[in-house]
């Protein structure tokens, strides 16, 4: 087969899970001999880097360049061809142009797609032959906490020949919601669970026994839980905590972080082991519908103690082992200055995550006892997951009726002020990031 995703997400770096779960998801499809392409904006850090430090990023990861120019690189790496736009405004037309030259069996448009450009660009270029990955829910064009309600969306979506959800959560949200029905696929991001885990807990930093490491939030920000992350940090102050920021965190949000003088601020990695290995406890106060929850499961693998709140798809990540904790959900949000709505934060209760931390931080026993449950059930979770489950969905399906031009969901005409705010939504991937952090990686289910 030959495959194109169509994402509106970098495809380099890869720190958050959407992007992430794409990335390996087509790096599979090419290590079973098909041909893999992906359209996607360029990284928003090039932005203030020059072009030969970009390309030395590109060739450090191993990745061989293929053709450079003022709009795009064009760069293989682990049997996928990149196509890296510089310019949002113009990734529909790569994905025209690329879907000409490579005639793809499957066009494949995650949901994290503010305006579904991609998606629109996608069922344009290749009718018929879209498949929809429902990533984070609140980018999907319906339900109650969509960011982006569109009547016309949901209709590029119902018109796909197929809709895959990573999560049960997903898949019962689109049911419930759209209402569609998909085909509930878990990526296999995490590896050989053996080699991950190593020896067990126990072994060492990062193993969730030791008296070494610290108390981890990997995306502190509002969606994330920040509020409840600081309130755990201030009544902890001889605690050493981590951040790790990424796509949500607000210049607001860094400032308030750097004022805690136990909390440490440190860049994302690509291989999130490295940030694991500094994690004595992973706390996940998500206030947010979460889609799944990778991190918590590439914790759960190394030994790691997990904190999550009781929402969505994280709970079906904590699979079964405690602790699950109450949160107050963020059910509204209000339009913001940049590209994502700004939700209303309801005061939060952190009293249970403090007794829960405390009792992990004062209980070694007891410390150690969850690390070892977590690691026996997120083992035994990598080990059902089937790295051939998409190849397999793809080969079976069907392409769906090609519908004529005239009688496809179009996007209503928008107005002088809805283009320049979706220009704004579409440049936050192009955007410098504020000092101290790490740009928008287009995730929303990490």
């Amino acid at each position: 087969m030959r495959i194109l995703l169509a994402q509106n997400m970098f495809h380099l770096p890869t720190h958050g899970g959407a992007n992430k779960s794409n990335r390996i998801l087509m790096e599979q499809l090419a290590a079973r001999g098909h041909e893999c392409h992906v359209v996607a904006p360029m990284s928003g850090a090039l932005r203030q880097t020059s072009l030969d430090r970009h390309l030395s990023y590109l060739e450090g990861l191993g990745a061989a360049i293929r053709s450079v120019s003022a709009e795009s690189v064009t760069y293989e790496h682990e049997g996928v061809v990149a196509h890296a736009v510089v310019s949002p405004s113009r990734l529909a037309r790569e994905v025209g142009a690329v879907a000409a030259a490579l005639d793809p069996s499957w066009t494949l448009v995650p949901s994290d797609d503010p305006g579904m450009i991609m998606l629109g660009a996608a069922s344009r270029a290749t009718p018929g032959r879209v498949v929809y990955l429902a990533h984070t829910l609140q980018q999907l064009p319906f339900g109650p906490g969509a960011f982006y309600p569109s009547a016309a969306g949901t209709r590029l979506v119902k018109a796909a020949a197929g809709v895959v959800a990573v999560s049960r959560a997903a898949r019962d949200h689109l049911r419930e919601w759209g209402p569609i029905e998909s085909e509930l696929i878990y990526p296999q991001v995490y590896g050989d669970p053996v080699t991950v885990t190593g020896p067990g807990p126990g072994s060492g930093s990062g193993s969730g026994s030791g008296d070494e490491g610290a108390v981890t939030m990997v995306n502190p920000c509002a969606y994330k839980g920040l509020p409840i992350f600081l309130a755990l940090a201030d009544a902890r102050p001889d605690t050493s905590f981590l951040a790790v920021p990424t796509w949500g965190a607000t210049g607001a949000d860094l400032d308030a972080l750097h004022s805690r003088p136990n909390i440490r601020l440190v860049e994302p990695a690509d291989d999130i082991g490295v940030i694991l290995a500094m994690t004595k406890v992973l706390v996940m106060p998500s206030l947010w519908d979460e889609t799944f929850g990778y991190t918590a499961v590439e914790a759960m693998l190394r030994g790691i103690p997990v904190l999550a709140s009781d929402v969505g798809g994280l709970s079906e990540a904590k699979l079964g082992v405690p602790y699950l904790l109450p949160v107050r959900p963020i059910t509204g949000y209000e339009a913001g200055a940049h590209a994502r709505p700004v939700p209303v934060v309801p005061e939060q209760d952190a009293r249970p995550w403090a007794e829960a931390l405390d009792r992990l931080l004062s209980d070694p026993g007891h410390r150690r006892e969850l690390g070892r449950l977590s690691r026996e059930a997120a083992t035994s979770f990598v080990a059902s997951l089937d790295e051939g489950a998409l190849e397999r969905y793809l080969g079976e399906l069907t392409p769906a009726p090609a519908t004529p031009a005239a009688d496809r969901p179009r996007a209503r005409a928008l107005t002088p002020e809805r283009r320049a705010a979706l220009a704004a939504r579409l440049a936050v991937h192009a955007a410098p990031p504020p000092p101290g952090t790490v740009p928008d990686q287009g995730d929303h289910s990490s």
